[in-house]
């Protein structure tokens, strides 16, 4: 079945709670996703904990990389104590189980999810920053964006929202980026905002540090950067208006990257093929089409 995930948010000063619902990860993570527009909502009123979270939580290894107790509220607020029942856990792990367990009776629960598409009519606003309050970091929104928009086989501008990846309770990121990534990607900021008390505004706090962020599924991204950027004159998919190359990367089972690759883009009848080419160091990509071994497996892409 897979892991299923909440979106969470929650004031563990006001004991008051938004929990949703959204199914696997990859299934609702997107811009328009009906759990990321809630979250997104909460987040422009003030600041909220968040926690996108998986049930998987519940497992003594999991569990075990929860050590603050404003996380096990975060758990408590989502998860149903019976998952946590006939388990064998730790004896240091059990202790976690019984606070969850105390704490899983004082929430007020609350639902924005009708406000929250009346205030944002189908998809999010990048725009202002995503502030983390207990790190003192944050992300410039409209960049976040920049970097990480898609396109849908089907036409649709989207983007893997940054919210359910950064808050993540674990395993749920790599499932939408299965695929490939774009190397622009910072996937070692997954999970890394759990818990963390976070909210949007409009100006960067000056003892704040910006960070770069960037979530981009390859294909998709590809699609996106192919009708807004083209190709070059070698045909070879650009990323941006300064000609630089989109440059694609797959991730091994336990995230590591392998080579990065650049996108040869074909044209068939009405369907785009994109042919990930190994360019080796020191060449420049004139030299591809005078190389004899530099094509590797090769994975396509369609796009009507």
């Amino acid at each position: 079945m897979g892991q299923l995930f909440t979106a969470c948010a929650y004031d563990i000063k006001t004991k008051t709670s938004c929990v949703l619902c959204v199914d696997k990860f990859h299934a609702n993570c997107y811009s328009f996703s009906g759990g990321v527009l809630s979250m997104h909502y909460l987040l422009r009123q003030k600041p909220w904990r968040i926690m996108w979270g998986g049930n998987y939580v519940a497992g003594n290894k999991n569990l075990a990389k929860f050590s603050r107790n404003e996380d096990l509220q975060g758990i408590s607020a989502y998860l149903d104590y019976e998952y946590f029942e006939r388990k064998d856990y730790d004896c240091h792990i059990m202790e976690k189980v019984k606070l969850i367990g105390d704490y899983r009776h004082q929430w007020k629960q609350i639902d924005v999810w009708d406000e929250a598409e009346n205030y944002f009519d189908k998809s999010v606003k990048y725009k202002g920053y995503l502030v983390n309050h207990t790190k003192k970091m944050a992300i410039d929104l409209a960049d976040y964006h920049r970097q990480s928009k898609s396109m849908s086989n089907t036409g649709v501008y989207y983007a893997i929202d940054l919210i359910p990846v950064l808050t993540e309770t674990g395993d749920g990121t790599p499932m939408a980026l299965y695929e490939g990534i774009s190397t622009d990607t910072t996937e070692e900021l997954a999970g890394t905002w759990c818990g963390d008390e976070l909210q949007i505004v409009d100006e960067l706090p000056d003892d704040y540090k910006l960070i770069n962020c960037c979530f981009a599924e390859v294909w998709n991204r590809a699609n996106y950067c192919n009708i807004n950027f083209g190709v070059s004159d070698d045909g070879y998919l650009l990323k941006d208006d300064s000609k630089n190359l989109y440059e694609a990367v797959k991730l091994n089972i336990v995230g590591k990257r392998g080579e990065a690759r650049n996108l040869k883009v074909e044209k068939i009848e009405k369907k785009i093929r994109y042919i990930p080419e190994l360019i080796p160091k020191g060449m420049s990509i004139q030299d591809v089409s005078e190389a004899t071994d530099l094509t590797t497996k090769k994975y396509s892409k369609s796009q009507k």
